[in-house]
């Protein structure tokens, strides 16, 4: 089998095992042994593409849902001005709150992780190997 057929045969199985699928299936789906199959599961190349998969997925998903979020907080917030139910209204008016405190949460851990990643990107790395121990 060749080197190319090799790695596209990777990617395959790193896109099912990135979909949830088991390697034992995508082995039998492809026509290739169980133990190749899992050894390439196991391998470091594999294992990050699988990652970098993930990510790509949950950063449409995480698009996808921002466009969509003034959207629902309006429509949240109208049921809780005219629902006719005072629990609808009550629920509504939860979920404002309660929305409100994960999102401002959220922006403020961003806000302060985002000072530690320029805070570690501007610090000087630590000689290594030039001080010496009095003896």
């Amino acid at each position: 089998m060749s080197k190319r057929n090799n790695q596209s045969q990777k990617a395959a199985l790193a896109l099912a095992m990135a979909a949830g699928g088991t390697v034992a299936a995508w082995a039998r789906d492809n026509d290739v042994a169980g133990r190749t199959a899992y050894t390439w599961s196991r391998s470091p190349e594999v294992r990050d593409l699988v990652e970098r998969i993930r990510r790509r997925a949950i950063d449409r998903a995480i698009g996808r849902l921002s466009r969509n979020a003034t959207a629902a907080a309006d429509q949240i917030a109208r049921l809780a001005r005219e629902a006719e139910s005072e629990a609808v209204k009550l629920n509504a008016a939860r979920a404002v709150l309660a929305d409100l405190m994960s999102v401002s949460n959220y922006a403020a851990l961003e806000k302060r992780l985002a000072e530690i990643e320029r805070r570690m990107a501007h610090a000087q790395p630590a000689e290594h190997g030039t001080s010496h121990r009095p003896g």
